[in-house]
């Protein structure tokens, strides 16, 4: 009797240690859902970082970026320069400011085109977009995500097209 007692109270007090941990161990983990906003959020970060990875990708040669699917539109080093302009209008728009994107765009044209000169841009606007996007999440950003999204696509498409495989699906 003495040791079913004993088997009992030992059996009682480890399923009291062993639940107690694995509550404990459950509301550790437990992460609140994303909210909206914040899934909007990390998206606009994902995809900038996506296409600042290809703007430094050296895989896709220097003498490649003038490539154009047709003539009537944007060489991929256009495309870069041209998400970066996205940016600091994204930027000027959660300051509550404006910036003429045609003005801005045609004052681009006249820099230097080469991947440095676009990398070093497109940082400087990613630096300044990330920390007003989460502290102003704004709906607009979701038509803006869909934009810059689609210029993601014919970047990837560009880096096809030149037979290289785009960064996000290389092997690891």
């Amino acid at each position: 009797m003495r040791r079913l007692l004993r088997f009992t109270s030992i059996a009682a007090l480890m399923f009291v240690t062993f639940s107690a941990v694995a509550a404990s161990a459950q509301t550790a983990t437990a992460k609140p859902a994303p909210t909206y906003e914040s899934v909007i959020v990390n998206s606009w970060k994902n995809v900038h970082n996506k296409i600042l990875t290809m703007a430094k990708d050296t895989q896709f040669p220097d003498d490649k970026l003038g490539w154009k699917p047709h003539p009537d539109s944007r060489s991929v080093l256009d495309e870069l320069r041209h998400v970066t302009i996205g940016l600091e209008v994204t930027t000027a728009t959660a300051k509550g400011e404006k910036l003429d994107f045609a003005a801005r765009e045609k004052a681009d044209a006249a820099k230097p085109k080469t991947r440095a000169s676009v990398v070093a841009e497109m940082e400087a606007a990613i630096a300044a977009s990330f920390p007003l996007v989460e502290a102003k999440q704004s709906p607009s950003l979701i038509g803006w995500l869909e934009h810059q999204g689609e210029h993601y696509g014919k970047l990837v498409t560009a880096y096809r097209v030149n037979g290289i495989v785009p960064p996000v699906s290389r092997p690891k």
